[in-house]
């Protein structure tokens, strides 16, 4: 049989951060992928710094507070060749940072889905159009998962 018919599924073609890594860490995995700059004044409020890597097919962006991991951003063209495609990425990904039965009812906008997780503090967003995946860290904010947001 041929393996042109046999069905891939999504494995990254690139760093995943963990959560609790220094920055140090992130930079060496960043480098390791691709050139990697540091930016010391984000767009973001909240934000110290952030490190921004990315080739032809994937930019990864990873912003800090106080040198904790605030929030990392995957922007791919990986599995973004169709709806089903993207959902298979979507799943990874909440897979990977906890487990479906670990979040809350998602929370539709029409451009972005978001995933709160309470029992490991984080949030999970997907651009439903261009397919990004943007995990928020708030483990080291002042308050807790807000399901509003």
């Amino acid at each position: 049989m041929l393996n042109f018919f046999k069905r891939v599924k999504f494995e990254p073609q690139f760093p995943i951060i963990e959560l609790n890594s220094s920055p140090d860490e992130v930079f060496s995995s960043l480098s390791d992928f691709s050139m990697t700059e540091r930016n010391d004044a984000p767009d973001e409020k909240n934000i110290d710094f952030a490190f921004v890597a990315k080739n032809n097919e994937t930019r990864i962006n990873v912003g800090f507070s106080n040198e904790k991991i605030s929030y990392v951003s995957y922007l791919t063209k990986q599995f973004n060749n169709s709806s089903k495609r993207k959902a298979e990425k979507l799943d990874w990904f909440l897979n990977y940072y906890g487990n479906k039965a670990e979040y809350d009812e998602p929370n539709a906008t029409g451009y972005m889905i978001f995933f709160h997780n309470r029992k490991r503090n984080l949030s999970i967003v997907f651009g439903l159009h261009m397919g990004p995946i943007r995990v928020n860290n708030h483990e080291n904010s002042t308050k807790d998962c807000d399901v509003n947001s």
